[in-house]
């Protein structure tokens, strides 16, 4: 038996079906759950992405938006199987997952928890749209323009469009296959990387200003408050083209952001360029990623809680330069 038709038992005499992503989704969340969406439907069920929060603006060109629905209670609708995508832990979701039904978890989170009835967990693939698309390739029914293009879209953003270091020779021997399956190049390009809402600018203008390094440039930082956001108006604005700027700075090794999301509810997102695990650094505050691109969410004061994880970041960094002599080894 297939690993589809594995996971098409736990979903058999089902009409509905209830598609989670984590809190603040990613492309590689959005695009991987709306392409298991598009393909479900072709096979004749309902699938239903349920989200309490605002999909990010800049995903809002990937096919199946229709799908989504702004669901607020904590409390799933009873009956219906579950499948979660791409989220790690299932704190990351934003519902209640006792709805007795099954629970289905496609993930490649090295940290992720195995909450699921059927899990799906490979840490080895460099997104989970990765995944997605090698489960779809066993179905019976071929894989569609629409269900390409989110998978295209997904892999793109998790491997920084194919320049990060989990991008691998499988994961451009997909892309191009999903390219042969008609996956839209031109209008990902148009609406993906040509097209920059004003607010995205602005924050980064916001975070540039914030910008602060230690450790000799190796680690950089950026903190956005509550308060500066508002005043903006850019508290839904995604920080992932600043972090990859910081990233991106000559001699830094580490970035890490903070954003103030609500009064003391701060969440902090780490990036590393060669040997730093931020994976592991973001687990010790209960969060976790992959070993160049993690996250974590704390509460309480955004003075005292960047002061901590900046302390420990760069204690993290000092044990590698104190081992290693500097950054030039080849461990990774």
């Amino acid at each position: 038996m297939s690993t589809w038709q594995k996971i098409k038992a736990y979903i058999e005499g089902y009409k509905d079906v209830i598609l989670l992503i984590h809190e603040k989704p990613d492309g590689d969340c959005l695009g991987s759950a709306l392409a298991l969406g598009h393909h479900l439907i072709s096979e004749g069920y309902q699938p239903f992405l349920y989200h309490p929060e605002q999909i990010p603006a800049i995903y809002d060109f990937l096919p199946g938006q229709e799908m989504i629905k702004y669901y607020q209670e904590k409390d799933l609708p009873e009956g219906i199987p579950i499948i979660a995508v791409d989220c790690a832990d299932s704190g990351r979701i934003l519902y209640n997952l006792s709805n007795g039904a099954p629970i289905i978890n496609i993930d490649h989170h090295s940290s992720n928890n195995f909450f699921g009835d059927y899990n799906l967990i490979d840490a080895k693939a460099a997104a989970t749209g990765e995944i997605i698309y090698e489960l779809l390739s066993e179905a019976e029914n071929k894989i569609s323009v629409p269900t390409a293009t989110c998978l295209y879209v997904a892999i793109s953003a998790d491997t920084g469009s194919f320049r990060y270091s989990n991008t691998t020779a499988k994961t451009f021997k997909i892309a191009g296959e999903l390219l042969n399956l008609g996956a839209r190049i031109d209008y990902i390009r148009e609406n993906l990387f040509d097209r920059h809402p004003l607010s995205e600018l602005i924050t980064i203008k916001l975070a540039l200003a914030n910008m602060q390094f230690s450790l000799d440039g190796k680690l950089a930082w950026s903190i956005l408050s509550y308060e500066e956001l508002l005043a903006n108006n850019l508290l839904d604005v995604d920080t992932e083209s600043v972090i990859s700027l910081l990233r991106s700075v000559e001699g830094v090794e580490a970035a890490l952001v903070f954003k103030e999301l609500e009064p003391s509810k701060i969440k902090i997102s780490f990036r590393s360029k060669k040997y730093l695990d931020v994976n592991l650094l973001a687990n010790e505050f209960g969060g976790g990623g992959h070993a160049r691109a993690a996250g974590c969410s704390l509460e309480g004061n955004l003075k005292e809680i960047s002061k901590m994880v900046l302390n420990r970041a760069e204690s993290c960094l000092r044990e590698y330069i104190a081992e290693s002599g500097d950054f030039s080894g080849r461990r990774t």
